[in-house]
C-alpha cells in the first residue's frame, strides 16, 4: 500500500505493441491517453464520474498539457500510472502524473495538465468559460504537493513555460 493510496488514483497497465514505434518504444502521444484514463478514474473514484459532469453540461477542457520523458518505456513494459489533484480554482484545477516502469523499477514519465471549466448553453454550441459546480470540498482534501507527489527537493518540479520571463533585448544591427 502506497502513502497515495487515499489521495490518488493509480492503474497497472501493460505496454501493447501498438503503442510502440518501429525502435519498440513507446510513442510520446500514448503518455496523454494514459493521463486521461487516469483523470476519468480519478473523479470517478471520488464520486463525481466524468459522464455525470456531461450529462448536467459541464466540461472540463485542456488547457495546458506537460510531459518530461525521464526514461524509456518498451514493448510489454509493466507500468503504474498515478493521477493526482494538485490545484483547485473556482475555473480551473492542475493535475499531475507519475507513470513508474514496474519493470525497470524507474520513473519514466511524468506530467501536468491544466483543465479550465467550459459550459455548454446549447448542445452543439461552442462553449463558454463557466465554473467547477460540483462539490469542491471532499476534492480540496485531497490536493497533493506536487513535489512530495514526485519525490522532489522543494521547487523541482517545474512545468514548463513556453513563454520567456522577460522579453529578450532587441540588439541594434550592425
Amino acid at each position: 500500500m502506497s502513502r497515495w493510496d487515499d489521495v490518488t488514483v493509480s492503474y497497472e497497465y501493460r505496454v501493447t505493441f501498438s503503442e510502440t514505434d518501429g525502435l519498440g518504444f513507446v510513442h510520446h502521444a500514448n503518455a496523454a491517453v494514459w493521463f486521461e484514463r487516469g483523470r476519468e478514474l480519478y473523479f470517478r473514484r471520488f464520486g463525481v464520474p466524468a459522464s455525470e459532469l456531461y450529462r448536467r453540461g459541464w466540461y472540463l477542457a485542456l488547457r495546458h498539457l506537460n510531459v518530461r520523458y525521464d526514461n524509456f518505456v518498451g514493448y510489454d513494459d509493466e507500468l503504474t500510472v498515478r493521477c493526482a489533484l494538485t490545484k483547485l480554482g473556482r475555473v480551473a484545477c492542475d493535475f499531475h502524473y507519475r507513470v513508474d516502469n514496474r519493470t525497470t523499477g524507474k520513473l519514466a514519465i511524468r506530467g501536468h495538465t491544466n483543465m479550465v471549466a467550459v459550459e455548454a448553453e446549447v448542445v452543439g454550441q461552442l462553449p463558454k468559460l463557466g465554473r467547477i459546480r460540483w462539490d469542491r470540498q471532499p476534492f480540496e482534501a485531497r490536493l497533493v504537493d506536487v513535489d512530495e507527489f514526485f519525490d522532489a527537493s522543494a521547487g523541482a518540479w517545474r512545468a514548463t513555460r513556453w513563454e520567456a520571463d522577460e522579453p529578450e533585448p532587441v540588439k541594434p544591427a550592425p
